[in-house]
């Protein structure tokens, strides 16, 4: 792991807030459906320092929203998803410049497993809905957010002038 430096826990405190703010307070948050851009925040975090980062900061970022401004009683296991999230984000885009078909595959991979399977069972088992009629709403969910994460993903990477200063940032 690359060593850590202050310019790293400053960088990833403020994507920690921007995702509290863009998944907590600009976001339409309802039991079952969460649409937003906090994952943007995650993305960039996962694309400066790794899988491993990416999901810390998402763990931090879910725990610190909780915190903040609760929906509900706390439950651990979305901090976990928020974690996999992180991570997943990480295996597509560090290392070298996303492309279309890294972002795609990041945004399905994480619909896939943390939307549609882990977030859906959670929802499920703490909060009681019927599974298949949750699954088909998180479905509707799913499509919406492949369709944002990867435009958004692309247009930070593809930007020369945006993609360049998210480099910077690096070190």
């Amino acid at each position: 792991m690359k060593k850590i430096t202050t310019k790293m826990i400053i960088v990833s405190a403020m994507l920690i807030a921007l995702d509290v703010i863009f998944s907590r307070i600009l976001a339409l948050n309802v039991l079952t459906v969460k649409v937003g851009l906090g994952f943007a925040a995650v993305a960039v975090s996962a694309m400066l320092y790794g899988p491993a980062w990416g999901a810390l900061c998402a763990a931090l970022g879910d725990l610190v929203g909780a915190i903040a401004f609760p929906t509900g009683a706390y439950f651990p296991g979305f901090t976990v998803t928020a974690a996999v999230a992180g991570f997943v984000f990480g295996l597509f885009l560090y290392k070298s410049r996303p492309g279309f078909k890294e972002c795609f595959l990041a945004a399905l991979t994480n619909g896939l497993v943390v939307t549609l399977i882990l977030n859906t069972l959670m929802i499920h088992f703490v909060f009681g809905p019927p599974l298949w009629p949750l699954f088909y709403t998180r479905l509707a969910e799913f499509g919406v957010m492949l369709v944002i994460q990867t435009l958004v993903m692309l247009a930070l990477s593809r930007s020369d002038a945006l993609y360049g200063k998210l480099m910077e940032l690096r070190g």
